[in-house]
């Protein structure tokens, strides 16, 4: 699979066109608006200046203000298409800048996750302004965020890993439809957290029966006057006075029982209504993956929409009675309240566990979409081979934080033992290792990965690459890399596959204790279910391992000088380096 730039540039200029055809029929729709309403000013002012047409008036003003008013709801349509266009807009600019890598047009907002102790997150750059979060990220409802960044934490276990590639797949195909669900989530504001409905749909709350009768014999008391008004009854209309009494006293002495449910069904709607538009979207699709279709399914026979839609709609019921005289004059004719209660408690009953499995559903799908970016914003992608055990294979693998027209691919077969990377500064050793982990850690979600070829082990993948001191916890640098590598060795100890990355290993001691030091780690990593990478400037440590580790293997970057400086061809090589370019860059930089 390779980015096809050219799709979103040609989609764009598409959109541009439809944005400027929506810019002049806004115009348009905005000028017969005013007509229209200029004439029906016309018509009433001539209405009171020539009485001897009135009728006539009166009607050329009807007829016009009913145009008026069709041609508002036009308009009304054709902003929100002119606002929808706008935003498809930038949300394709989006795709096109992630594939130049231009990761300025991509921060986002990050859940709340903690990562601090986590095996990997730092070093890999997981979140941040430059980011894999911030690169692959499509998610817009709370819960995807979450569920996205979870992923990428490592913080589920996939045994289905063919299924969500053959997901991938199927929504790689898709490029517009990934747009059009962006935008509609972007349009229903669905960022907000979703805690007030999963609260709803988790109320074990029954509705009253002594209520549920009171209900439904009330509206039976209007048989009463209507009765009286046929036969002519002169007390008809008192009766008719003291049902609606009757009912008033009924709903304020209620109202105190269910006024509570009504506010947060009033939060409830705008973010109910964004879910359902969000399933209808992805419900006629069509996809051919089954664990997508699976998803959509859930375990009813009942579409997730309908059954949202019948929430919105007992929503949209409680929030006519926002207006307190609106309020009042239904009340005093029938029991709205408790009516509309008892709808929006059966509803919790009937269907919040299903809605609440249909939301985790929804957010499985969006973390699926933002897998799926892999394939199409990269360079050169492919779907892992994913088995058990200590081992990688990756042909032509790319990190995918790094300028993609100046990124340089490498390919790379390690099984179980320590891979030591030496060379120069700059030389490329640890853009290496880090390319390795996170090729690593978007293949166990069944997401593409940036090489031509990846064939890897399901590992724990740890690493010690980023090391900063804690003045709170009072750790120096060194200390707070003993603490990490102590992490690595005893997850060694589980007996499960291990990937460690390593960078530049105790750099913060002298030469000595440094080479002992990490040759002990070796000799302590040096077991069949664990693999790992260790780049080092420590040779002294190569000659050492050479003598004592017989399952090292060693790999090398390498430079040319010329009297412009240094140059760098990226490319991993077999062996050892025994090169140094620390002078010659002091040199440059006027302190050596």
């Amino acid at each position: 699979m390779n980015s096809d730039r050219s799709y979103f540039t040609a989609r764009g200029e598409e959109l541009d066109k439809k944005i400027s055809e929506a810019e002049v029929k806004n115009r348009r729709l905005s000028s017969l608006r005013l007509v229209f309403f200029l004439v029906t000013t016309v018509f009433v002012i001539l209405s009171f200046v020539r009485p001897e047409m009135r009728i006539a008036f009166i009607a050329g003003a009807v007829i016009s203000f009913a145009v008026f008013i069709v041609l508002c709801n036009k308009h009304g349509k054709s902003k929100a298409l002119y606002e929808h266009l706008l935003l498809l807009r930038g949300i394709n600019d989006r795709y096109i800048a992630r594939i130049d890598g231009d990761h300025s047009k991509l921060r986002d907002d990050v859940p709340a996750v903690d990562i601090s102790g986590h095996d990997y997150a730092f070093d890999l750059d997981v979140f941040g302004d430059v980011s894999l979060f911030g690169l692959y990220n499509i998610s817009k409802t709370y819960m995807g965020k979450e569920a996205f960044a979870n992923e990428l934490l490592g913080k589920n276990y996939h045994s289905d890993i063919t299924a969500r590639q053959e997901a991938c797949a199927d929504l790689i195909e898709r490029k517009e439809f990934l747009q059009e669900f962006e935008a509609l989530a972007i349009e229903n504001k669905m960022g907000k957290s979703p805690k007030v409905l999963e609260t709803f749909c988790n109320s074990e709350e029954k509705f009253d029966p002594k209520l549920k009768k009171l209900y439904m014999i009330l509206p039976v008391l209007w048989l009463v006057p209507v009765i009286l008004l046929i036969i002519g009854n002169r007390f008809a209309s008192a009766v008719a006075i003291g049902v609606a009494l009757i009912n008033i006293v009924t709903w304020i002495l209620t109202s105190g029982k269910i006024v509570s449910r009504f506010n947060s069904a009033s939060s409830l709607k705008k973010q109910v209504e964004g879910y359902a538009s969000l399933y209808k979207l992805s419900e006629t699709e069509g996809f051919k993956s089954e664990l997508l279709t699976s998803l959509l399914k859930g375990g009813s026979d009942e579409k997730a929409s309908e059954g949202l839609d019948s929430l919105s709609f007992v929503c949209s019921l409680i929030s006519l009675r926002a207006q307190p005289l609106f309020a009042l004059i239904i009340n005093a004719l029938i029991p709205f309240d408790l009516y509309c209660a008892d709808k929006l408690i059966s509803w919790a009953s009937l269907h919040g566990k299903e809605i609440r499995r249909d939301l985790e559903a929804m957010s499985e799908i969006e973390v699926l979409m933002c897998l799926s970016v892999v394939g199409i914003i990269s360079r050169e992608s492919c779907f892992p081979e994913v088995g058990e055990g200590a081992y990688f294979y990756g042909k032509d693998i790319t990190h995918p934080l790094l300028d993609p027209s100046k990124a340089v691919s490498n390919s790379i077969k390690l099984t179980n033992g320590t891979a030591l990377i030496t060379g120069s500064n700059m030389s490329g050793k640890t853009t290496l290792i880090r390319t390795i982990g996170i090729v690593c850690i978007l293949a166990y979600t069944g997401a593409p990965v940036p090489a031509s070829y990846v064939s890897t082990g399901r590992m724990r993948v740890m690493s010690s690459m980023r090391i900063m001191d804690s003045i709170e916890e009072q750790m120096s640098t060194f200390r707070a890399e003993l603490v990490r590598i102590a992490k690595i060795v005893e997850a060694g100890k589980e007996d499960k596959p291990l990937l460690f990355l390593i960078d530049e290993i105790f750099r913060g001691t002298n030469s000595a204790d440094r080479t002992e030091g990490a040759l002990k780690v070796i000799e302590n990593l040096s077991k069949p279910h664990i693999m790992g990478l260790m780049t080092t400037h420590d040779y002294a440590l190569c000659d050492k391992v050479t003598e004592t580790v017989k399952t090292v293997v060693y790999y090398h970057f390498t430079e040319k000088y010329n009297d412009d400086g240094i140059t760098f061809d990226y490319k991993l090589h077999n062996g050892v380096s025994h090169e140094s370019n620390a002078k010659f860059l002091m040199r440059l930089v006027g302190i050596y």
